[in-house]
């Protein structure tokens, strides 16, 4: 038998109707009635709502025309939907709203019950779902979920652009599945850690693309928790580094080719040089050996003048073959291959190359690079020696120094493209600057002095000039002018 049950005391049923978020309106929207739950929702006293038409006070944004939601209800007796309102304080906030038609003993209508109730967290909440989810929907890398046994749980487009499998071939496919077989110990070792709780970053390795061939892809995975903080899931987010790992190798390459040409430099370029510092040895000992001739054929030979002669005659060859030692690592060149290049490209290239390791020096690099400069027609390779020539001077200059800023900018000076290459070194000395270019002029221990005189032997053959100049209050400027390519200058190629 149901137990019987009493109504509620009218005292009792007014105090819980005043909890809710109730107000009673008129068919035009005249307020009559506002409960305690609408003072909480909206911040509005009852004597600040009472006889204000709901909708202007709320600033009311509805779902669809009010003309529409009111011819329903007065069909149906109901309406039920979502609309925005501002609270007192200007919020703007997400109500779920229940609108019932009241009839008076006639049936005529003649007012309106609504029930608001605060839904703007979840609509927010909503909205971040949906703003995520595009997120991943829309990203280039992949992002893969996968349970903790390592099956597939979401493949968004980027996977599948980026391993050639779609959703419906991985959604419940081991992960392993891309993997190559010598890496398969990866998986084994990535679940344990994610089962712990421990997100794994950055990690480089290999994938298998659907069609077999292998890609270097960057990985981040991160465990998914639930409510109660336990590990339930994980997530992934791959990016394939394939070409990025393709233009590392090949500038590795030219890094290569530019150290080597830095230290080898051109032997036709360095012909004038050798030539002028071997004319003095090679005369000095024609010289000596001359006299050696006509004391041998003397009446009375001297043997101690002969001794010193001939000391005097191998301390001159023993010059010659210091230069020769000096010139025997370069070599021809060969030819030159002049296109038109962007120079504010090939100051990047050649700064990323000479800046290799600079960390541990404490360099501070700053790049200042001109917009809408001119191509100029240059050998790609020899101007980039250059660079790293004047780079790596630069930053040798700087190592013992206080402060370490290394500034390289380009300009345009009516038909010539500028380099500058400034150091905060201690500067070079004067009698050194007025020769800095000259052959085996150097003011390093260690150096031999031909890095400098190439620089300019391959600046002068491009029709350029370089100079330095003092960088006040200390360092040292390189300025690099080359001729701007004319509009119909294509391809050239000319001997070194």
């Amino acid at each position: 038998m149901p137990k019987q049950t009493t109504p509620l005391e009218p005292t009792l049923a007014r105090q819980a109707l005043d909890l809710a978020p109730v107000m009673v309106r008129d068919l035009d929207g005249t307020i009559r009635l506002w409960t305690e739950g609408m003072v909480r929702l909206y911040g509005y006293a009852p004597d600040e709502a009472f006889g204000r038409v709901s909708h202007d006070l709320l600033k009311t944004e509805f779902p669809r025309p009010l003309g529409e939601i009111e011819a329903e209800l007065r069909e149906t007796g109901q309406w039920a939907g979502e609309l925005v309102h501002r609270r007192r304080d200007a919020e703007r906030i997400f109500t779920a709203s229940l609108w019932s038609l009241a009839r008076d003993p006639a049936g005529a209508p003649h007012a309106v019950t609504e029930v608001n109730h605060d839904i703007t967290r979840e609509k927010r909440s909503e909205a971040a779902r949906r703003y995520l989810a595009a997120i991943v929907e829309s990203s280039e890398d992949a992002i893969v979920g996968k349970d903790l046994d390592g099956i597939v749980t979401s493949w968004n487009p980027g996977a599948e652009a980026m391993f050639g499998y779609s959703a419906a071939e991985m959604i419940g496919q081991p992960i392993t599945r891309l993997f190559p077989p010598e890496r398969l110990i990866e998986e084994v070792l990535i679940l344990e850690r994610l089962r712990r709780g421990e997100a794994l970053e950055h990690f480089e390795t290999v994938r298998r693309h659907k069609d077999g061939r292998e890609l270097d892809v960057w990985v981040t995975a991160s465990p998914i928790y639930d409510a109660a903080g336990a590990v339930i899931g994980i997530s992934k987010i791959a990016r394939d580094i394939t070409e990025k790992k393709r233009v590392e190798t090949q500038r590795d390459a030219v890094r290569a080719e530019l150290l080597h040409v830095s230290r080898l430099g051109m032997m036709g370029q360095m012909a004038t040089s050798l030539a002028h510092e071997l004319n003095q040895p090679l005369a000095a000992l024609t010289s000596y050996m001359g006299a050696l001739q006509r004391l041998a054929h003397g009446a009375a030979p001297d043997p101690q003048r002969i001794q010193t002669i001939a000391e005097k005659a191998s301390e001159q060859t023993r010059r010659a073959g210091e230069i020769v030692r000096r010139l025997r690592q370069f070599v021809s060149k060969g030819d030159t291959d002049r296109q038109r290049a962007d120079l504010n490209q090939v100051v990047r290239e050649a700064l990323a190359l000479g800046l290799v390791g600079v960390q541990q020096h404490g360099v501070t690099t700053r790049l200042q690079l001109a917009d809408g400069m001119p191509p100029v027609l240059i050998d790609r390779i020899q101007i980039q020696q250059v660079l790293l020539n004047l780079v790596r001077n630069a930053i040798e200059a700087m190592a013992h120094g206080a402060r370490r800023e290394l500034v390289i900018e380009t300009s345009r000076a009516d038909d010539t493209a500028v380099i500058r290459v400034a150091d905060t070194g201690p500067g070079i000395a004067p009698d050194i600057m007025a020769r800095l270019f000259e052959p085996f002029t150097t003011s390093k221990p260690t150096g031999m002095g031909v890095g400098l005189s190439i620089c300019r032997e391959i600046v002068e053959a491009h029709g350029g000039r370089i100079a330095a100049a003092p960088n006040p209050p200390a360092g040292t400027v390189f300025v690099v002018t080359l001729p701007i390519a004319e509009p119909d200058d294509g391809a050239i190629a000319s001997d070194a």
